[in-house]
This record gives C-alpha cells, structure tokens and sequence, in this order.
C-alpha cells in the first residue's frame, strides 16, 4: 500500500511539473513549444485546444501565416505562432506573440508584468522606437517586449535628438506585446 502512495505521489508531482512547464518562457521555449518545434507538431501538441490559421497579407517585407492557440475552456487566445515559411507544415516556428499572463519567465515575469520587473529579472538590450511604440530587447530570451511611447518623457517623444534608452522608461510601464524569437 505504501508503494501505491509514494508511485501516486511522484505521479501528482511530475503532473504539476507538466503544468508549469506548459506555460513556461525560456530562451529558445514558449510553453511547449521550442526551437525545433513544426508547425505539424504544435498542431499535435495543442490538439486539445483551438487553432486558427490566418495568412497575413503583404507587410513592410512579406506575407506570413499566423496560428492563433484558444484555450478550449476558457475561450483565452493563448499565443500567435508565426512560421518561419508560409504554408509549410514542417517548418519551425519563428516566432511566439505571447498574449496570456499564464506563460511566465523562469523567474515569474510575463505580459501582466511592468518595465521594471522585466528590467530587475532579466538582461535589457537594446530600445528602438517606432511611430507609436517602445520596443526593448530582452537578450536573455531573445524576446522583445513593446509598451506605448507616452510611457516616455513628452520631450523625448518624436524627438530624434533624444537618444532612448532603458533609463527615459518608467519601472511601471505596462506591457503591451511580448514576443519571443525561436528562430530568428
């Protein structure tokens, strides 16, 4: 009887495991996903949950294809994967557009972070700007992570004399995309 107890107990904790494995962020990992993950296969490994393929029209470079994962449950998109080659099901997966705060970091950061819990966990590269937004390289995921522009200074806004950087970035500014690069 002993027996049967400790086998259950091991098999309760390696499901646990399971679990926070499935929502994990990690250079190269996104939940169950990783680097030498297909498209085929995350077919397989979110079976239970709903895929949407959308083919993205011409962007600034090329077209793409999106899969947008639904949790069957709770009706919660859970990521985007982007391909790397458009309708080819045994292509890797280039890149995870995270949009559930389920799937954290190693060190329990994710969408429903701010700056500086990102900045205190984790290795800030580079900042670059666009028109509308703040885009801050996390070099040990290979991520990005994307917040509004009038999180900055007014006066550093639009201004190509001002130099951003991780400093003209409050601790409190709210994420608004997290994305992690697994073959890029």
């Amino acid at each position: 009887m002993k027996q049967l107890s400790f086998f259950a107990i091991i098999l309760l904790m390696a499901s646990c495991q399971t679990k926070k494995n499935d929502f994990i962020i990690k250079n190269k990992q996104v939940g169950k996903l990783t680097d030498t993950t297909t498209i085929a296969q995350m077919k397989q490994l979110y079976q239970n949950d709903s895929i949407v393929k959308k083919t993205e029209g011409q962007t600034a470079f090329e077209p793409y294809d999106e899969y947008m994962i639904i949790d069957k449950n709770t009706k919660e998109t859970l990521m985007v994967v982007v391909p790397k080659k458009m309708n080819d099901e045994q292509s890797v997966i280039k890149e995870v557009d995270i949009k559930s705060p389920r799937f954290k970091t190693e060190k329990g950061v994710g969408l429903d972070a701010d700056f500086g819990s990102f900045k205190q966990h984790h290795k800030i590269g580079r900042v670059d700007e666009t028109f509308k937004y703040i885009v801050v390289f996390i070099d040990d995921l290979n991520a990005t992570i994307d917040m509004p522009k009038d999180v900055i200074p007014l006066n550093a806004q639009n201004n190509i004399a001002i130099k951003i950087d991780e400093t003209l970035i409050p601790d409190h500014a709210k994420i608004k995309d997290f994305i992690v690069f697994l073959n890029e």
